[in-house]
């Protein structure tokens, strides 16, 4: 059964990256089990959709694979990084720290950037009705 919450994420997944099989599905309900939110979740799909457009754009044309956006979910699970707060305040260390390393040009712009409501924006679905067919309830 799919959880509410997750479908679209789901979705997301399909549109950027590709199919999921079954057990990809249920590891990144594992992955809401262990409490991080549909939103984080979505920005390490981003994530891993931006790396394959990055080495697409380098000429390195390599297939991104689900290990990848695992690998992602399991880096900010130890970090702690479950929800939307947590995930904008890490991001944000990241863009400082990647200013500081190219001699803090243009840092904060890119700082300021906010991508977040374009790229992703999370809204919380009604949970479905009790029956799918609910006139055979009757």
């Amino acid at each position: 059964m799919e959880h509410p919450d997750m479908h679209d994420v789901i979705q997301l997944y399909q549109m950027r990256i590709g199919l999921l099989s079954a057990s990809q599905r249920d590891k990144l309900y594992q992955a809401y089990d262990q409490g991080m939110s549909p939103f984080v979740i979505g920005c390490a799909i981003l994530r891993t959709s931006q790396e394959r457009r990055r080495k697409n754009i380098k000429g390195q044309h390599k297939r991104i694979s689900f290990n990848y956006l695992w690998g992602i979910i399991q880096d900010w699970l130890a970090k702690g990084i479950t929800d939307e707060a947590a995930f904008r305040a890490y991001w944000q260390a990241e863009q400082r720290q990647r200013a500081g390393q190219n001699g803090g040009k243009n840092a904060e712009t890119k700082i300021r950037r906010q991508v977040f409501g374009r790229d992703y924006e999370y809204k919380k679905r009604e949970p479905a009705a009790k029956g799918f067919f609910s006139f055979l309830d009757d």
